[in-house]
């Protein structure tokens, strides 16, 4: 575990023994990071708030009932605005720290509240480009700072040596720890050609050191292709983003042109994306009206989706690569495969976000995102919360990081009949 140092300068973070961070689901999505909204809709004010409660909305449903109980709230209120001595928050701040309250004893990270200028960062991230040093990052509860779940390769973080689970806790000298994702990673992007000073804490190392990254565009690839092992074709996938469908069938129909003897699918590392995406990625691989995911709703009804189209291929051998920042479309995908025995999975337990989120702009511009449904793999498995359990269960360990050896893809090649080199991790 960690601690801050009580004879340092604030924020600085000891490691003992072997703990490793949990990751915390933030975003079903990209950059893997991300707070999105969810709660209780609520639009009253009493005393010096103004006047008497008044709903923001319609007055039936389920939250009609509320409204009675929070009268007590705002009389808590008009109560600690009237008399306290001290400073107190804008009226706005106030309410958005409510909406959070009730947020947190729901136990469910996916349902979550985003400010308007929140939502507007993140809707950056979405756009699969942005300026900064090129890596996906997340907020680590255990260590209530940065951890790095991805650098991309050959951008600037890679290059300046940051790994995977890396630990950010200082940008420029200023403590981030113990404050909160969005201003940190606000902190750490920059514009291009900028340099900034990350401290970073690494397990297996004692001591904090600084890494000095500059700056770039930084264009996030989708998908990269390549083979390995004289004729196995490996394909990536980072993203399920609007075209992921279209490129993973376009990589595959080019890469049968060279005849591979199998197909290696990586997966680690996407955090997921579009719900359609994932269908037409089990597509290319599942022969057409096989059921790909199952949707299920708090009231019993059930939504399930099949493939549409004819497949790609339905008889190449495949290994899908998973590890535990595989979140979302990436579990539905892999799961699905794995259910119809179409292929091995290979890695360390996915990540676990398995549920459909509703987000609902609020008048303000903020954000409110609820969690509606939860999936369901074909043979009936939660994806939520437990993850997916790969066939072969194989770890990365920091001794393998440290060499550039990346055992998860060479189990992927011995299972697939290829002859095994020591690999660099991917």
């Amino acid at each position: 575990m960690f601690e801050p140092e009580n004879h340092s300068s604030p924020g600085i973070i000891r490691i003992s023994g072997n703990s490793r961070p949990l990751l915390i689901t933030c975003l079903s999505i990209v950059v893997a990071v991300v707070l999105f909204l969810g709660g209780v809709g609520v639009g009253f004010a009493a005393g010096r708030w103004g006047g008497a409660p008044v709903a923001a909305g319609q007055d039936e449903g389920p939250a009609a009932a509320l409204r009675a109980e929070f009268s007590l709230f705002w009389e808590a209120m008009d109560v600690l605005y009237r008399d306290y001595y001290g400073e107190l928050p804008d009226p706005k701040e106030a309410t958005y720290a409510a909406i959070r309250g009730v947020l947190s004893r729901l136990n469910d990270p996916n349902t979550a509240f985003m400010t308007p200028d929140e939502a507007n960062f993140f809707r950056t991230n979405l756009q699969g480009s942005f300026e900064g040093i090129g890596a996906r990052v997340d907020w680590d509860p255990n260590f209530n700072t940065v951890r790095v779940v991805e650098p991309f390769e050959n951008q600037p973080a890679w290059k300046a040596g940051i790994k995977r689970d890396d630990l950010i806790t200082h940008v420029n000298g200023e403590s981030i720890v113990g404050t909160d994702l969005t201003s940190a990673v606000e902190k750490i992007r920059g514009p291009k050609g900028t340099t900034v000073i990350l401290t970073i804490v690494r397990f297996g190392v004692e001591q904090p050191f600084d890494v000095e990254v500059v700056r770039d565009r930084i264009e996030i690839p989708t998908i990269e292709s390549d083979v390995v092992a004289g004729d196995i074709a490996y394909i990536r996938l980072n993203s399920f983003n609007e075209n992921a469908g279209k490129l993973v069938r376009d990589a595959v129909t080019a890469a049968l042109e060279e005849k591979p003897s199998a197909l290696i699918f990586d997966l680690r590392g996407n955090p997921g994306g579009l719900l359609r995406q994932a269908i037409e990625v089990a597509n290319v691989f599942l022969p057409k009206n096989e059921t790909v995911v199952i949707e299920r709703f708090a009231d019993g009804r059930e939504q399930i989706y099949k493939t549409e189209s004819e497949p790609v291929t339905v008889d190449l051998p495949i290994v899908v690569l998973v590890n535990e920042s595989s979140a979302s479309a990436s579990e539905i995908v892999a799961g699905a495969i794995q259910a119809h025995r179409r292929g091995q999975i290979v890695g360390t337990t996915t990540f676990g976000k398995g549920s459909v989120q509703l987000p609902q702009t609020l008048s303000d511009g903020s954000i409110l995102r609820v969690t509606i449904a939860r999936w369901y793999t074909p043979d009936d498995r939660s994806i939520d919360g437990s993850g997916l359990e790969p066939d072969v269960k194989v770890e990365v360990t920091d001794a393998d990081r440290e060499s550039q050896r990346d055992p998860q893809l060479e189990k992927a090649i011995e299972l697939l009949g290829g002859e095994v080199e020591p690999l660099p991790v991917q």
